[in-house]
């Protein structure tokens, strides 16, 4: 008969393998696919990662041809490394995104076992970070939040086993996270890891400080992130300076510092860690014990990343995605009380509500009963908080956002180019009007690439031959007479980029989610026929 510390063992060998599963059931599935859903700032990303790998470039981003620096280069390295696996499809592009959440998710699991001892926490703390609603839309998408929270995650990581484990050469692992923040985010990513995990030693073990694997932990962070700058200034010179360090960061600056913007990012913060928002907020401690060093990581973390980001005027809300890893921690410390599980059992409630409101829309047979099978995992899950059973809750919330993510999305929200277009349009040049979508969703789902057209040069785009993609506001701002002689190539719906709660209640209330789609348009313009006088004879 086994003992009780071997049936805990093979428990715990088990549960270790069980998560990476869960976690790629809730990442992978549909990642490739078009209708998955987007950000505006994913179409930029891919648009530069398939034009660098059309191209066989590795210096310089770019967008048609021109020198686009909006971020160091590191993401679309990983992304063409993926296309070259996997085929130039949102897939490749996607992948290392989702694969940086799911190790992400596992890594912040370990930071737990290492600073509470407890596989209760690190299971929990896996399954908050892998469940929440910021990384489950983030983290599926080629943008840089997962791939950065990864780099603290792994600054994190070194500096507590330097200081805490007496493990000093993990110090190098804060190089790492500092160089890959250097060449994902730039500046501002390096000054993150910086005071999380400098901030860390500096009060754990100052010593540490001046030792020759701090020194180490710097070399191996410049040596990493360094050298791209460097060539690029070497290659562009005032022009890479001007556009990435003065536009893309210092501008950051030039904007009036408002309370509205620093509540667009706390606000935002608040509403990325759900359904577990109430359970982060409970494991924030009393000040008092802040020196502890189970709780002064954690609270470092948070504090460097809204910091940093409270600093500049310019916010978006999912800036404050990668501290939420630290937030995770936190609530997996101890036990919450009884207030935080009892809300959470009431957002899971209402969010299992408001997914049995969406039944009415009508959605095909397939999409409809992954959705209900979502509503019953997030009443489930809603229960199970209640009876303060969170792993068990946040294992029920994953099961049914994978079901949403990769059924219920994909179903119901049509594709960037429907096939039957994509086959009419074989051949042509492909644009994009300017007020319309960026063209990287286009390039990728064309599989070729799918140029920027400027309002004043879309005459002479379609007098060439070339076809032009609009939107409806799009082809309103045409003239009215070089309107009138355009004809549709294909003609389609998607999904709006930005929706209002206003539009949202409107549409179920009338129970017509077509309202929610906008109308698209491949235009071309057909050549005249030839006149009698002019066509040849037949010989």
């Amino acid at each position: 008969m086994p003992s009780p510390m071997t049936t805990d063992l093979r428990t715990t060998t088990s549960r270790r393998l069980a998560l990476p599963v869960l976690l790629a059931l809730l990442y992978l599935p549909a990642l490739g696919a078009s209708s998955s859903g987007t950000h505006p700032d994913e179409a930029y990303y891919l648009r530069i990662s398939a034009e660098m790998d059309a191209k066989g470039a590795w210096l310089t981003p770019t967008v048609d041809g021109e020198p686009r620096w909006y971020k160091p280069p590191l993401l679309y390295w990983a992304e063409r490394a993926a296309y070259a696996a996997f085929g130039r499809d949102f897939f490749g592009g996607r992948l290392p995104a989702a694969l940086s959440a799911i190790v992400l998710a596992l890594l912040t699991g370990a930071l737990a076992r290492c600073l509470y001892g407890d596989e209760r926490a690190a299971t929990l703390a896996t399954l908050l970070v892998g469940t929440t609603f910021g990384f489950l839309k983030f983290g599926r998408l080629a943008m840089m939040d997962a791939p950065m929270a990864l780099a603290f995650a792994a600054a994190a990581m070194g500096a507590w086993r330097a200081c805490e484990e007496g493990r000093p050469a993990q110090l190098l692992w804060a190089g790492v996270g500092a160089g890959a923040a250097f060449m994902l985010k730039g500046p501002v990513g390096t000054l993150i890891v910086l005071l999380l995990a400098g901030g860390f030693v500096a009060l754990r073990q100052p010593r540490l400080l001046a030792s020759r694997w701090t020194a180490g932990a710097f070399a191996l962070g410049a040596v990493l992130g360094l050298p791209w700058y460097v060539i690029s200034l070497a290659v562009h010179g005032r022009r890479f300076f001007q556009y990435f360090f003065v536009d893309m960061n210092l501008d950051r600056f030039q904007h009036p510092w408002t309370l509205g913007g620093e509540a667009t990012l706390l606000v935002g913060l608040l509403a990325l860690l759900l359904p577990w928002t109430l359970l982060a907020a409970a494991g924030i401690p009393a000040l008092r014990r802040w020196r502890e060093p189970g709780l002064l990581l954690p609270l470092l973390w948070m504090g460097a990343v809204l910091l940093v980001f409270t600093v500049p005027s310019l916010k978006w809300p999912h800036y404050g995605l990668t501290c939420v890893p630290a937030a995770a921690l936190l609530a997996s410390r101890s036990p919450p009380p009884g207030w935080a599980t009892k809300g959470t059992a009431a957002i899971l409630g209402a969010l299992g509500l408001l997914a049995a409101a969406a039944l009415v829309f009508g959605f095909p047979p397939l999409a409809a009963a992954a959705l209900a099978l979502t509503v019953l995992a997030l009443f489930v899950a809603a229960w199970l908080a209640w009876r303060d059973r969170l792993v068990a809750a946040a294992i029920a919330v994953a099961l049914g956002s994978a079901l949403v993510l990769g059924v219920t999305i994909p179903a119901v929200n049509p594709p960037v180019i429907p096939a039957p277009v994509l086959a009419r349009l074989a051949g042509r040049e492909l644009y994009v009007d300017g007020p319309g979508y960026i063209q990287g969703l286009f390039s990728l789902a064309a599989k070729r690439p799918v140029h920027w057209v400027a309002s004043a040069a879309i005459a002479p785009v379609l007098e060439t031959g070339g076809v032009v993609i609009f939107t409806g506001p799009g082809l309103a701002a045409v003239p009215a007479p070089l309107r009138s002689r355009l004809a549709p190539v294909g003609q389609w719906k998607h999904i709006r980029g930005y929706l209002s709660a206003d539009e949202i209640l409107r549409s179920w209330w009338a129970r017509d989610a077509s309202q929610l789609f906008e109308p698209m348009w491949a235009m071309e313009l057909p050549m005249p026929a030839p006149s009698p006088l002019t066509a040849k004879p037949a010989p």
